[in-house]
């Protein structure tokens, strides 16, 4: 949750609602509603802030009226956001061992002080990582972001073969129930049934329940036909 009272705009909330339209909308378009729940924040904080970004040429809308789009400059804003915020979650995880399911709330707190040039010299060290933990791309130097196919875990039909490509990374419970199931980017699966708000997965020899909740979080691809072996 976005606090947006006081010191905090016109900088650092000014970046948050950014990066917050920039994922909403998946780098496109998105609903003011959608902003608002990412943000956790009532649709009149939203109403306010965007005319502000609008009156500094970051957003504008569709003409509608509705939709929110990010100008070039809006744009380069929150994919710099986004980028810092990937790259202290991957040195968080991978140097400092802290754990998965706080690696968002840690990187929220730190994103607006780490300067583009020291997320550079952590991507330098860590070698050039082009994902972080949770299997999102983290984007270049440049503001290059590779852009991934796949759907929702709770899209995929009974029987396929997947494979996790991404989870979402803001709800720590959540966070905590995949990993505990090894639904975890990179694992390869069949989706065996439905039943009762939950998807059984088949992982390797075992059958394991998840809840509705952890399947809308997580984004998989599908595994092609002569792949299936390794996991039925």
């Amino acid at each position: 949750m976005v606090n947006t009272g006081g010191d905090r705009w016109p900088d650092r909330a000014r970046q948050d609602y950014l990066k917050s339209i920039y994922l909403a909308g998946g780098g496109e378009a998105a609903k003011a509603a959608d902003v608002a729940r990412r943000l956790g924040v009532s649709r009149a904080s939203v109403s306010k802030r965007v005319r502000e970004l609008e009156r500094g040429g970051l957003v504008e809308r569709d003409k509608r009226g509705v939709a929110l789009r990010l100008t070039a400059a809006g744009r380069r804003v929150a994919i710099s956001v986004i980028r810092r915020h990937r790259i202290v979650e991957t040195f968080l995880h991978g140097s400092l061992g802290v754990p998965l399911d706080r690696l968002h709330a840690e990187a929220e707190r730190i994103e607006h002080a780490v300067s583009d040039d020291v997320a550079m010299r952590l991507e330098r060290l860590m070698r050039y990582p082009e994902l972080d933990p949770h299997g999102d791309a983290i984007p270049d130097a440049r503001g290059r972001l590779v852009r991934v196919t796949d759907e929702p875990l709770s899209m995929a039909t009974i029987g396929a073969v997947v494979q996790v490509s991404r989870i979402d990374d803001r709800v720590p419970a959540v966070v905590r129930a995949l990993e505990r199931a090894g639904v975890l980017p990179g694992a390869k699966m069949r989706v065996v049934a439905r039943r009762a708000g939950e998807t059984l997965l088949r992982i390797g020899t075992r059958v394991t329940p998840i809840s509705a909740k952890a399947s809308n979080a997580v984004r998989v691809r599908r595994v092609a036909q002569n792949a299936k072996r390794t996991v039925a």
